[in-house]
């Protein structure tokens, strides 16, 4: 596996960005870059990554395709067609976003979520997706959410097979798959599942932790990576029995550059890479 940053940090330069990256300690990272900059820019940031051997992990596209708002909706539609086409012609390993949701905010629980509209609407944008952008070099992936498409292994294993297609893959962040009691106290089984399931269709992870706050209601609260309870070890492990060696581990949501820092040290210190 390749551990990454999944944060873009400040810098002046596409050198800069990866120097750090590779000071830091990280082999793998998102793309800094997004398809509305200069292909020289683009280029650059492509250049500065292969000679330094880090991996671009993932392009993300991160807006809502099925927003109430119109106009938000064809500008998310449009982003993720691009942001797709970015990602193949620089050979990173996805293009990921989340499903969307069904209401005013991109990334929230709403009822309408569930239903099997949302599902079909899902499909049939992947579909346009794989037949508008035709790619050769990449995969199209939706990350695992709590409270939308895909939340859990069996939902992602669901949606690739009804997809059907070579370039579209499981992106697996498990912390977003942890959304009830048992869940945060079974991750260890969960882990399994998921990996039993998903196996060589993952393409890209995401790593956090996450603690359940004490009180007579459920929340679960993401906190940086060895102050939590999720099962890291048994999930890093799993990784790295994936046949494919480079899969990214992105770690994810933390403030700062010292934070990034602390959480690298930590997964280090479990013993698996």
């Amino acid at each position: 596996m390749r551990l990454g940053l999944g944060d873009v940090l400040p810098h002046s330069s596409p050198e800069e960005w990866a120097d750090e990256i590779v000071k830091m300690g990280f082999r793998a990272a998102s793309f800094p870059g997004n398809y509305k900059q200069p292909d020289s820019l683009i280029d650059a940031y492509v250049k500065a990554a292969a000679e330094r051997d880090i991996l671009i992990a993932e392009v993300g596209a991160w807006s809502n395709p099925f927003s109430p708002d119109k106009k938000t909706a064809e500008a998310a539609r449009e982003k993720c067609v691009e942001q797709f086409r970015l990602a193949d012609a620089i050979g990173a390993r996805c293009c990921v976003n989340i499903s969307g949701a069904f209401g005013p905010r991109w990334d929230f629980c709403y009822r309408e979520n569930y239903t099997q509209e949302a599902y079909e609407k899902n499909v049939a944008f992947i579909h346009y997706l794989l037949d508008t952008v035709k790619p050769k070099n990449t995969c199209y992936a939706l990350e695992s959410m709590q409270w939308m498409l895909p939340s859990s292994p069996e939902e992602t294993l669901k949606i690739i097979r009804n997809i059907g297609s070579p370039h579209f893959k499981a992106h697996v962040d498990i912390c977003n798959m942890v959304n009830d009691p048992y869940k945060f106290t079974h991750t260890d089984e969960l882990i399994d599942r998921c990996f039993a399931l998903l196996g060589d269709q993952i393409v890209s992870c995401h790593l956090k932790d996450i603690t359940m706050d004490e009180g007579s209601t459920v929340h679960i609260t993401e906190v940086l990576p060895g102050q939590g309870q999720m099962d890291l070890r048994r999930y890093l492990q799993r990784i790295a029995e994936l046949e494919d060696k480079d899969t990214p581990v992105l770690i994810e949501h933390l403030p700062d550059k010292a934070s990034y820092e602390k959480a690298l040290k930590h997964v280090k210190t479990l013993g698996i890479e």
